[in-house]
């Protein structure tokens, strides 16, 4: 099943990245956005109904890590195409208010999650079987359909909350970015990267996907799009479709990870030039 789940969310990754590049309307965006991982959600509840869990540890990666990942796309786009629809159209300074009280209750949020939050930012895993086994007494304290929203043979009652923070936190950084634009403050503030990336976009790109399906990022949980802009804003470089060069990767003929190829054959010949150097020295006697 890891595999099928592997690609399911590889394939989710790169629908909404082409949603993202290629509908200029944001009504439009969000809407297609939201009901692509809806779909994929669906897809994802049929593949866990159908086949068992081989193993307690495997359910509990599977509801902290993948089905939030995944439901949380369906909340954030869902939550972007409600705020770009009930958005003052006219008045800035209504528009300005509008966004603040959605900072507001996104912050409300996380005050009463916060210890959700923490324990999963911080990587905790001592109260994983309470949280994320569908079977714990914690789980099942609550009724089986919360207000109609809970599918408890899909998600725990941790799962669910964990993908709205995810979702949720995502909105925020979005409801932000906005205010900036409205207060006229750059993207960037007043910090300059020193480090600029010299290789070409489509390595970085390779070495992106590469951490990514590793979860080397938010223990798993950060998404492409998230890595992407963080790379954007710390390194000064504009990816603009990054999936057209992952196609091109992908398109290659003999060896597609030749970035990655190259790393691992830097690093191992630098490695065995460092053995070396002591010897040549008179560093290290032989026995």
């Amino acid at each position: 099943m890891k595999e099928t789940l592997m690609a399911l969310q590889a394939t989710l990754e790169r629908e909404l990245a082409e949603v993202e590049a290629n509908i200029p309307n944001v009504l439009e965006r969000f809407k297609t956005g939201a009901q692509i991982a809806d779909r994929a959600e669906e897809e994802l509840k049929q593949l866990v109904l159908d086949a068992a869990f081989e193993s307690k540890e495997d359910e509990i990666y599977f509801f902290k890590h993948i089905q939030p990942s995944i439901l949380s796309k369906k909340i954030y786009y869902s939550q972007l195409f409600r705020i770009e629809a009930d958005r003052p159209k006219n008045i800035r300074e209504d528009y300005k208010k509008f966004l603040d009280q959605e900072l507001q209750r996104i912050t409300m949020f996380f005050e009463v999650h916060n210890a959700l939050y923490l324990y999963f930012r911080g990587g905790s895993a001592d109260k994983d079987e309470q949280y994320f086994l569908r079977n714990s007494h914690y789980n099942n304290e609550y009724p089986v359909d919360l207000d109609g929203m809970l599918d408890t043979r899909f998600c725990t009652v941790t799962s669910f909350k964990l993908a709205e923070l995810i979702a949720l936190e995502e909105v925020s950084s979005y409801l932000s970015l906005k205010l900036d634009q409205l207060y006229g403050l750059p993207r960037n503030m007043a910090y300059k990267p020193k480090l600029k990336w010299t290789d070409s976009k489509t390595d970085l790109v390779e070495l992106v996907y590469a951490l990514y399906c590793t979860g080397s990022f938010n223990n798993g949980v950060a998404d492409l799009k998230q890595i992407f802009e963080w790379l954007e804003n710390s390194l000064d470089i504009d990816f603009n479709n990054a999936y057209s060069h992952f196609r091109d990767i992908r398109m290659r003929k003999k060896e597609m990870a030749t970035f990655l190829t190259r790393l691992k054959d830097s690093l191992l010949r630098r490695i065995e030039e460092m053995e070396v150097e002591p010897r040549s020295k008179g560093g290290i006697s032989g026995p």
